[in-house]
């Protein structure tokens, strides 16, 4: 039955088995809701476009029922004049969502860093990238962000030296980070839906080995597994003529990882990523294939490379070598078991030994994509071989076919 919420009427209102309400008689649509529990909360009941609907105003002890009143009226006010305000409040959290995240460094910090450490595998690395190159706008607002802002980051790049596809690679770091800005709510529209990336050349950086090159490069390793082979003799002989047990000796075809890990970049174009991952499980030698998992791909899907003649040789001696090992053991693992991190080091002497410059191990992969197109393979099974996503990624090796350019334009 209706009366006015007073404090005496609402202190006097005790819980029940369900929850029951009490309509104030004295302003239409507010009224209190008293739940089994004890707690007591006030609404305001109203109609807005035919639809009827309920607006929270609070909780007493929190809100007294003269505040409820004043609210209410205040709710009420805006419904006369067409405005929902459940759509209002709805619109005010937006908004103190956006303001919390305001600017790029928040918004990296409490909501791009969880997400992208949970979703990325190269999540460190870009947070460090986007930290570093826009050091200058971490304390800019999301919205403040714009194709005008970006051109001009983008000419500073240029004039600083920096690549066209390397500029456009740290802006689409900005472009992800602002999607999700807008996927979240945090941004009503993406600020750099207009902008078109730099214009390059798309061959770009391709370096493979001369066959003098590859020659240099094998014979430096065959040189640095005997070189180490009769380092092992000598530290022998000293450790015998003293009476200390001597080292195993380096009788087997490798003295460690280096060699067999260059013969199989070279003959399978894997990625630096997917050869310290690669494990014994996705090795199959009887089948002559290897399968990069999705969990160690860069695209994030699994694919399958068969192995040629010497790839399979280099596998089964490194297999042997290792003695059965487990299907979760690495291929190359670090001296505790786990995945290798780096192999810097023995790179660069190895480089200094074979008197190649400007070739990293990456450039195997280029190496091998090139002797195939070299070899008159299409470009879609070389896509398919090194996992690219984009026919695009590809298209950079297509000048090292000449054959195939020369006989086309000989049919016209």
């Amino acid at each position: 039955m209706p009366e006015k919420l007073t404090k005496r009427t609402v202190e006097a209102l005790t819980p029940r088995e369900q929850p029951y309400e009490v309509r104030d008689d004295t302003l239409p649509g507010l009224l209190l809701r008293i739940q089994p529990s004890g707690q007591k909360t006030f609404y305001l009941d109203y109609r807005l476009h035919g639809r009827r609907n309920r607006y929270k105003l609070g909780v007493y002890g929190n809100v007294s029922p003269e505040g409820a009143r004043a609210l209410a009226q205040g709710v009420a006010g805006e419904v006369s004049r067409g405005i929902d305000p459940q759509e209002r409040r709805k619109a005010d959290r937006a908004k103190v969502e956006r303001d919390k995240h305001s600017n790029l460094r928040a918004f990296l910090d409490e909501r791009y860093e969880p997400w992208a450490l949970a979703h990325l595998k190269s999540a460190t690395f870009q947070l460090a990238r986007l930290r570093s190159d826009y050091a200058d706008k971490l304390g800019e607002p999301l919205q403040a962000f714009n194709t005008f802002m970006v051109e001009g980051i983008r000419q500073r790049w240029k004039k600083a030296g920096a690549q066209p596809r390397s500029i456009n690679r740290d802006i689409q770091r900005l472009q992800s980070v602002l999607s999700r800005a807008v996927e979240w709510g945090v941004l009503e529209r993406h600020p750099l839906a207009g902008l078109k990336p730099l214009k390059f050349d798309k061959t770009g950086r391709v370096r493979f080995l001369s066959p003098a090159e590859e020659t240099s490069l094998r014979k430096a390793l065959a040189a640095r597994e005997d070189a180490r082979r009769k380092a092992r003799i000598r530290l022998n002989t000293w450790r015998v003529a003293r009476n200390k047990k001597p080292m195993p000796e380096r009788s087997n075809e490798f003295v460690d990882h280096l060699k067999p890990l260059v013969m199989l970049a070279l003959n399978t174009g894997l990625r630096r990523g997917e050869l310290l991952g690669l494990k014994w499980g996705s090795v199959n030698l009887s089948g002559k294939v290897l399968s990069v998992t999705a969990e160690t791909a860069k695209s994030g899907h699994t694919r399958r490379i068969p192995l040629n003649t010497e790839a399979l040789a280099t596998l089964t001696s490194w297999h042997k070598r290792a003695g059965k090992p487990s299907a979760e053991a690495f291929v190359f693992p670090g001296l505790d078991g786990e995945r290798m991190k780096r192999i810097d080091t023995s790179w660069e002497s190895l480089m200094k030994r074979a008197k190649l410059k400007n070739f990293r191990l990456h450039d195997c992969r280029h190496h091998f994509a090139s002797r195939l197109v070299q070899a008159g393979v299409d470009l879609y099974t070389v896509k398919e071989l090194l996992g690219h996503s984009e026919i695009t990624m590809t298209e950079r090796y297509s000048h090292l076919a000449p054959d195939n350019l020369r006989a086309a334009v000989e049919r016209i």
